[in-house]
């Protein structure tokens, strides 16, 4: 079997799309259960980062793609 070169990810994550989320209250900082929505976040994206790997991925990039870029744990 002849595999190709390996597929280049770029996930972009944004804390609306978090599952979960109800209200803008919750993705804005120190409000609600932002916290809780961010420990959510990353989890979301881990599981979709071992899914790139999991399929052969080599070039993973992540990117924070709410406005101030600060929601995504490190």
């Amino acid at each position: 079997m002849t595999h190709g070169p390996s597929p280049k990810v770029l996930i972009s994550a944004d804390i609306e799309g978090v599952c979960g989320v109800v209200d803008w209250d919750e993705t804005t900082l120190h409000e609600g259960d932002h916290e809780y929505f961010r420990k959510m976040m990353a989890q979301e994206v881990n599981a979709a980062v071992e899914g790139a790997l999991a399929a052969g991925a080599k070039d993973i990039i992540v990117r924070d793609a709410h406005g101030s870029a600060r929601n995504l744990l490190p």
